[in-house]
């Protein structure tokens, strides 16, 4: 039986990547079946050559149905994570009382502190909020990524100024993004990195399909060319800002 991701077979995604360069990818999850999953793919990724990394968190729209449930799973496989997330708090969708968003953001907060993993943040109509918990919980200095950030200007400068890292999606090559163009724009070179947000969010020219890791490349290409910087310089120094916030050595 052909594993599939989101419908798409697992062979076909690591033949996708082969074929546009990606070296390494960095798989979410939110459960401990997710979890498991990516363990189970993870031989036949890495056999190919790229390297497979996981993080775990409770994401905010799960909030509420993990209030009081075991989180144990995350610790108990800290050894196999890269970092904790993705978490956060989504004041868009609120799928999750706030109040509730907000008591398992700290958990996670405490829980990243308590296992020395970096933060994946997860922000949505609430970043400023989340840099004020953040600031709460001492945990200045720390390596935090808001991914496929959506906020302003302005809340992204705060975030730089934090040290913190902002990553970039496919919603950068749509034609309707302002704020994110404007966001992108004053994100120094050392502080960025790229993503797919996998299964959402295809670029351009893939909008409408199943996004999957190759498709990053997409996304190099419109910042290479708004940056009016080569694909392969612009690859080295994300790949430093990789390694420089996960602790690895690609």
């Amino acid at each position: 039986m052909t594993v599939t991701e989101k419908g798409v077979p697992i062979d076909q995604i690591i033949h996708e990547m082969k074929a546009n360069n990606v070296c390494a990818v960095v798989n979410i999850c939110g459960t401990v079946e997710e979890f498991d999953f990516s363990m189970s793919i993870k031989n036949d990724i890495e056999s190919s050559g790229i390297k497979l990394f996981t993080a775990a968190g409770i994401h905010p729209h799960e909030s509420a149905s993990h209030i009081s449930s075991d989180t144990d799973w995350i610790r108990e496989n800290a050894s196999s994570i890269i970092a904790v997330g993705e978490v956060g708090l989504d004041f868009h969708y609120d799928f999750s009382p706030r109040e509730v968003q907000e008591k398992i953001l700290r958990k996670m907060i405490e829980l990243s502190i308590e296992l020395k993993k970096p933060l994946i943040i997860h922000g949505r109509n609430a970043e400023e909020r989340i840099l004020e918990i953040l600031e709460g919980s001492g945990y200045n200095g720390k390596k935090v990524l808001f991914h496929c950030y959506t906020g302003t200007p302005g809340t992204a400068l705060k975030i730089i100024e934090k040290g913190y890292f902002i990553s970039y999606s496919g919603i950068l090559t749509f034609k309707k993004n302002s704020e994110i163009s404007g966001s992108f724009e004053i994100t120094p070179a050392d502080r960025m990195l790229f993503e797919t947000d996998s299964p959402f969010l295809a670029p351009v020219p893939f909008r409408g399909s199943v996004n999957t890791p190759a498709k990053v490349r997409s996304v190099y290409e419109n910042a290479g060319l708004r940056k009016n910087t080569g694909i392969m310089e612009l690859s080295a120094t994300i790949k430093n800002n990789f390694n420089a916030f996960f602790g690895q050595n690609l």
